[in-house]
Order: structure tokens, then sequence, then C-alpha cells
């Protein structure tokens, strides 16, 4: 099964265009220079003239109105409205913990002389009778002071030099004079936004000129040192992505390894084994379900492509309309790319892709047919993720500890200092890049204590900051009485599994402080179908029955769905779903011991605390899903209802697809402060809001929107709490390197970092939660769009560290606050399981851990 899951990363935006060997009708084959979902050079006829990178610059000729919405921006976008600190913040920095120096992925970028840079708007004389790309930049490559100094893009021109002369007479290859007449439009300064895209776009010149890499979507890889796992029939294209950004140190070159995992198994191998395995049922469905959503690569040019349909009716013998007349799929592939197509009969894959012109923002839609035969599945299955030889195999490659990360970043700058080319290049435009990456010092907080049953409190390890060890031998907080009243489903022949799960329930449960009996009901079904499971179900709840627990052979998803269903929608009542492999006997203490502590949790019981000296505050943790099947995305709301951060109230909202903004938080919000009166007979005083899942290119619309919609919630109560709000982002391209003793470790949970490397226009700061066993910790990234409190920086960098240590399916910390993550389990249920709103009866409870 390939896997679909929430699609958290950037949302790639719609290509630029260039100049392609001839047009490609609407549905018409890939072109020649490709045109994929990501930032790829387009698909696109020579008629649309913007080059992609230039394109992607969205500059407005003189006289034209910049786009009408600024709210509306695309996710993800490398560069964005900034979004200024809260106004009443004079201080973004904390002090509290132990200094620590450390290193960070990230070169200094020196512009020399402070040097500015120079905009012209670009006239033809007389006015060119072609809209050719190609044809104007040759014309204005011509230029004798511009060779190799200029970026265009068909009608704005950039340079290093303010020119003297503004006309130009040059000549065609059909020796037509044609006079270039340059308009200075502005100055460029280096501490602009614009300054940072063109240093962007230099360097993108460079990766793909000057150091041999591809470009796909936003990052580069190299194919050419593709490491091939035959075994695993995938390859991984090693590469870097990396981004030009203004920080509080200056203008650094943000620089991470990545690498691209290609299957080496065609789309057409994947179709033809999807019809050989389908059981009945359509074949057709089965196909589309599986491809619909999926990533794939055409060697050819490498270019990536979101399959969006598949075409049963359309093959490559079809003839499709060029300009320079039909032509079947087949022989296009053969005359373009000398690739005989085998099976003439295969389904063609649709990609729909987006373009927008640089001149008017207009977006189009282009759609692209793809021979299965000539595309390449790209990421793992969940088959392949499951099996731990090949993430072994994978990991030895894509998990680089921070001292061999350190050595490919400075790879990364020796290939630019060996090519005379780009160091000519960067030396045009005053840019110089530093020898070695940047320093930069952190601190480590306090590593935090938990709190067991009768507030005994106990340290975590310091290292990993993990107490499985606590959890085990203490009791939990609270427990609730499930004693007997306990169903268990399962078929015959999973009985004996079924005495297994009951017998070590009541050994680990008591030596837990859960109140759990060997008396649980067993009901046996006779077969493992969906209907029998709810069918059981159905029949065998009581009143007293406090929650099901379903032993499955596999873990079937349609078969999960419709428990699911049943026991969040139909028939409320907690439920648990267990796949019986994991009741052998080498596992079952170790699973059944969590189960347990999942089932009390889920009841109402509580399993630990930390210590939060501040009190009356409400946390709330936000987060979007979105189903790439679905028609709609799910909102996420968690809220805690009390000072130990134990009990939660939730709520979902539905959104139109793949819209990450949540527009029902008022109503969230005013639901979740009645709760909390209830439960507390006062309203909180201060609450902090954690909103995760939200890109750069949308905290102008997060700010506008969702936290207006919060503050007029707040503004109805009697008192009007202090309002903390921080939008949390875990897929960033920062990393930083501990150094100790001559060697470069990861740092510590608890690292906080608040200098240099943070913007010098925002409230931000990175935190280092958890310890990873392999590779590189990756921080996350907080950034404050609202700080009306009286607290210091500091004491919300602490809040945030020790929110991760409070989620209950984790005897460890995770990477975001709690609730962030009970918010992101919940989406998820609703969005990919239940697709309708669960019964309120449930909102008090954690049903969807």
């Amino acid at each position: 099964m390939t896997s679909r899951g929430r699609a958290r990363g950037r949302a790639a935006p719609g290509n630029g265009a260039s100049a392609g060997t001839g047009p490609a009708p609407v549905g018409g084959p890939a072109r020649g220079r490709g045109a994929g979902r990501g930032r790829g050079r387009g698909a696109a006829a020579v008629e649309a003239p913007p080059s992609e990178q230039m394109g992607q610059l969205n500059i407005q000729a003189p006289g034209e109105a910049a786009p009408s919405n600024p709210i509306v921006r695309e996710r993800g976008s490398r560069f964005t409205p900034i979004i200024h600190r809260p106004e009443n913040v004079t201080s973004v920095t904390g002090t509290s913990g132990q200094p620590v120096d450390m290193l960070t992925n990230a070169f200094e970028i020196k512009v020399l002389n402070n040097q500015p840079l120079y905009q012209y708007h670009v006239d033809f004389k007389p006015a060119f009778a072609t809209d050719s790309l190609p044809l104007r930049k040759a014309m204005v490559h011509k230029i004798e002071c511009l060779r190799n100094r200029h970026l265009f893009d068909g009608m704005i021109l950039y340079c290093p030099i303010k020119l003297t002369e503004t006309e130009f007479l040059v000549e065609t290859k059909r020796e037509e004079k044609v006079t270039i007449v340059l308009k200075l439009t502005k100055e460029v300064t280096t501490s602009s936004e614009e300054f940072m895209k063109l240093a962007n776009v230099i360097f993108n010149q460079i990766a793909a000129n000057h150091m041999g890499l591809d470009r796909i979507r936003r990052d580069y890889f190299n194919p050419g040192k593709a490491v091939v796992l035959s075994q695993h029939k995938v390859e991984l294209w090693p590469g870097y992505e990396f981004s030009i950004r203004r920080h509080s140190h200056g203008v650094l070159l943000g620089l991470d390894v990545k690498h691209k995992i290609i299957r080496t198994d065609s789309a057409l191998n994947m179709m033809n084994a999807l019809m050989a395995n389908n059981r009945g049922g359509s074949t057709q469905a089965a196909i589309k379900k599986e491809m619909i959503g999926a990533i794939v690569i055409t060697k050819y040019n490498n270019k990536t492509y979101r399959i969006d349909d598949v075409m049963f009716s359309v093959c490559p013998k079809d003839v499709v309309q060029f300009k320079s007349g039909p032509i079947s799929y087949a022989d296009y592939y053969k005359r373009n790319y000398e690739i005989e197509i085998k099976d003439l009969n295969q389904p063609l894959l649709l990609s729909v892709v987006k373009t927008k012109d640089s001149g008017t923002g207009e977006r189009t839609e282009k759609q692209i047919h793809l021979v299965p035969e000539v595309c390449y599945m790209t990421g793992l299955t969940d088959q392949m993720r499951a099996k731990f030889t090949v993430m072994q195999d994978l990991a030895q490659y894509t998990k680089q500890d921070p001292d061999k990360k350190s050595r490919t970043l400075a790879e990364f700058k020796q290939t630019v200092d060996a090519s005379a080319e780009a160091t000519t290049l960067l030396k045009s435009w005053g840019l110089q890049v530093s020898p070695a990456i940047l320093d930069v010092q952190g601190r480590k907080l306090p590593t935090e204590k938990i709190l067991m049953k009768g507030g005994q409190s106990f340290p975590c390890d310091a290292r990993k900051e993990s107490f499985d060890n606590i959890t085990r031998k203490n009791f939990v907080i609270s427990s609730v009485d499930i004693k007997d009243d306990y169903l268990i489903i399962c078929t015959s022949r999973d009985s004996a599994h079924a005495s297994t799960f009951k017998d070590t329930c009541n050994k680990v449960g008591p030596a837990c402080g859960i109140h759990i009996g060997p008396g649980g009901q067993v009901v046996t079904i006779n077969s493992d179908s969906a209907r029998d499971f709810i069918g059981a179900i159905r029949a065998n709840v009581r009143d007293t029955t406090k929650i099901v627990i379903c032993l499955v052979p596999n873990d079937r998803k349609d078969r999960y769905d419709a428990i699911k269903k049943h026991c969040c929608i139909e028939q409320p009542i907690q439920s648990q779903v267990l796949v019986t492999k994991n009741l052998n006997p080498k596992k079952a203490m170790s699973v059944v011991t969590k189960v347990v502590l999942q089932m009390n949790a889920k009841l109402g019981g509580e399993l630990w605390s930390i210590a939060i000296p501040m009190k009356g505050v409400m946390y709330i943790g936000i987060d979007t899903y979105h189903d790439s099947g679905s028609a709609r995305s799910v909102g996420g709301f968690v809220a805690s209802m009390n000072d130990l951060c134990t009990r939660y109230y939730s709520k979902t909202t539905w959104q139109a697809s793949k819209q990450e903004l949540i527009s029902q938080l008022e109503v969230c919000t005013d639901e979740a402060l009645q709760q909390y009166f209830k439960l507390n007979n006062a309203f909180p005083s201060r609450v902090f809001i954690f909103r995760d899942g939200v890109g750069d290119g949308q905290l102008l619309a997060v700010k506008e929107m969702e936290l207006t919609s919060i503050k007029r919630a707040l503004a109805k109560l009697p008192q009007k709490p202090q309002l903390i709000f921080v939008v949390v982002t875990k897929r960033i391209q920062q990393r930083f390197f501990l150094k100790q003793g001559g060697k470069l470790l990861n740092p510590n949970p608890g690292t906080v970092v608040d200098t240099k490397v943070t913007s010098d226009a925002l409230f931000d700061f990175f935190l280092v939660p958890q310890s990873v066993g392999q590779g590189t910790v990756t921080p996350t990234h907080y950034n404050v769009l609202e700080f009306s409190t009286n607290i210091q920086p500091d004491h919300l960098q602490q809040i945030a560290f020790k929110l991760c240590h409070i989620y209950f399916n984790w005897t460890g910390t995770i990477r975001v606050p709690a609730v962030c993550q009970y918010a992101h389990k919940l989406a998820f249920l609703v969005g990919n399981h239940l697709n309708k709103d669960p019964s309120p009866q449930l909102a008090n409870y954690l049903y969807y851990l």
C-alpha cells in the first residue's frame, strides 16, 4: 500500500514556464523539460515567457498591481510577508539553563561593501513579434557589460552594477537590428526580502550549472551518485536542501543533507502487481486507490508528478494533436527520448499541473499525460516501512550523525570553491560565503521531574529525557476502576490470545496502580470481518461495560475503520484494537503494559504529569489533517481542563479539502472555556495556544483569521485572560551540533537556541525536545504571534519543554507540546478513519489515543 500520510510538508507552487522543443497541448504528454508538481521547469509551450526561477519571484512590472488578497499565500512559500513580533515584546531571549557551545548547519553570507542590486525594466525596439523567452534572453546576453552577471525574466532585469548606458543595439541571427532599452526602476537594498530572493536564484544557478545537481521540486540531487539497494528495489539520490534568509546574525545560507528515494519498479509494475493480487472487487478501483496521490518521477527529465487520476480509456497507441501535427504517445516518446514503449495497451496517468504567470499572477491548470512504463514510484510503501531490514539499510545513508553531516556540509562548500565559474559568479554579485558553518550558543534547560501518585516526583534520564522505568515501577496518578467490566472480542482461533491478554492485564495493571481484573468477558466470533466484530459489540456491550478490546489478526484498514466508526459514533464507548501478533510471549508483557496504561487514559484516568508552577492555565493544541482522497479536511482542537494537564476537552471542525486554516475556532474556544468553568468553577487566567501544521506562507492568515477568532471568544469572558499564541513547526531545515571533546554530538533534550539563527523580525526560538538513537536530532521551531502576558520568554521556553513530557502514548518526550500531538491524533482519527464527527459523549475523553 502506498503511504499517503498527512501532507505536513511544503506545498509545491506552480511551475514557471520554460522553452521546450515544441508546444504541449492540454492533455498531451510531458514535455522534455518536465512539468512536475514541484518547482521544476515547466512543460509549457514556448508561448509562456517567464523563466522558471525568475517567474517564482512574482515580480510585478512597472504599473502592475500586486495580488489583491495578501492573505492567500502558498503554503510553505520560501518568501512570505514579514510577520513582525508582537508589539509589546521587548526581549525575545531567555537566560535560564546551562550555556552550551554548538555549531549549526548554516554558512554566513557577506555582502561585500553592502552592494545594492539594480532593477531595470526592459523594452525591445522594434517590439518583438514573439513572446519567446529564449530569444529575449539571447538578445540581452549579447550586451557585453551584462554578460554572466544579470538575471532576466523576460521583462525585469537585475544586475549588480548601475549602468551608465541604457540603450544597446544588438543583432539577431537573421541580422535584424534590435534596440534594447533598460529603464532603472529601483535599487534593491541588501536588507530587503527581494535581495534574499535574488540571492536564492543565484545559488540555484550555482547548484544546477556548476555543481552537477538536478533540481527536483525545490531541492537538488545528484543521480550520478545514486546508492542502489537492489535487495529492496530502491535507490537513494543524495542531495541538498538550501535557502538564504535574513536572521538576527545576518544573511545565512541554511543547508541540509537530503536523500530522494526512488523505487526501481515502474508505475506499470505496481499496477500489474495490484491487478494480480486483487481478490474480488474492481481492479480499476484498486489501482486508482493506490495510485492517486502518489508521486512518480520520470527519469528522462528527472521531474516529479503527483498522480491525480488513472485514465483507463487512454493508452499509448492513441494520437494527440501537436502544432507540428498528430502523433501517438508511443511515437512521441520514441521521437523525443528514443524510448520504445513496450506495452501499448497500458492506461495513462493524469497529473494536473498548476502554473502561474509571473506578470499577472494568474493561475491556470494544465493536464499532463504520463505513460506508467516510464514513471518510477518515489518514497516508501507502508509494507516497506514495516520491514526492519529496509529501514535499517536506508538509515545507514539517510540518518547521518552530527559528525558525518557536518562533513557533508563542508563538501558542499568545497565543491563551490572548486568551481571557478561559481566563485566568479558570486564575486560578480558581491557575495562571499564563510569558510565554515556557524557557531551558535544554546542553553540546556534543567531536567524535568515526573509526577506520579501522591505527588511523588522522579527525575527523568538526563541524556534521553525518558521515564519508562518510572511509570513501570510507580502507580499512576489516578486509576479508573475497570475491574472486570471490559469486553474482549476475537475470532475462535485467537481465543488463546484473549486468555494471554487477560492474564497479562491482571499482572501489569495492579503493578501500575490500575484496577483491572482477570474476569473480563470474552466473546468469540466466526470470522474476522468487520460485520462480525460490530455485531458482537452490539450484542454484548452492557451498561456496565467500560471498554471494548478487539483482537484482530492483521491491521486491515477497512475493519479498523468500521470498528472505530461504530464505537466513536453509533454506539459511543471506549475501544482498543490490538493485532494479535503483538501478543507473542516475547512482547506480550511490554505491549500489554502500554495497552493497559492507554485504556486507563482513555477512560479518564491520569497516568503522570509534570510540575508546572503556573495555575489556572488552559493549554490548547490545534492541528489539521488532510486526506488526499477526501473532499474535506479536518481540524483538531484539544484543550486542557486542569492544572496537571491530565484531562482534556476536544472538538473537530471541517473545512474544504487542503485548507489549513480553521474558521470555527471561536465556537471551539467558547465551548472549551465553558467546559473549563464547569470543571473548575472559574475561567482560566491564561490561555496558551500551540498551533501546529502551518507553513510560513500562512502565518499572516493565521494571525488575521484564527487568532482574531480566538480573541473574540476570550473577549466574552468577565475578565479577559492573558493570551499566548505560538505556531509550532516540526519540518524545518535547522540542525544543531553540540561541541564536546573534539567531537560533534546531538544536543541534549531541553536545549534552547534563541540567538543568531532566529529571525530578526520575529519572536521565535528553537527547542530540542528529545533524543534520537540514530542520525541527527531535529529541533522544533516556535514562532510567537501573540504575547499578551506578564510572563517572560524564559517561562514560555520552559513550559514548551514541560508540555513535551505529558503525552500519554509515550513514556518520554515528544517533538511538540502534548496538546499539539493530541490535536493531531484527533484530526487523524476523524479524517482518516471516521469521516464524521465523533459523538459529543466522548469529548471529555482521550478516545483518539
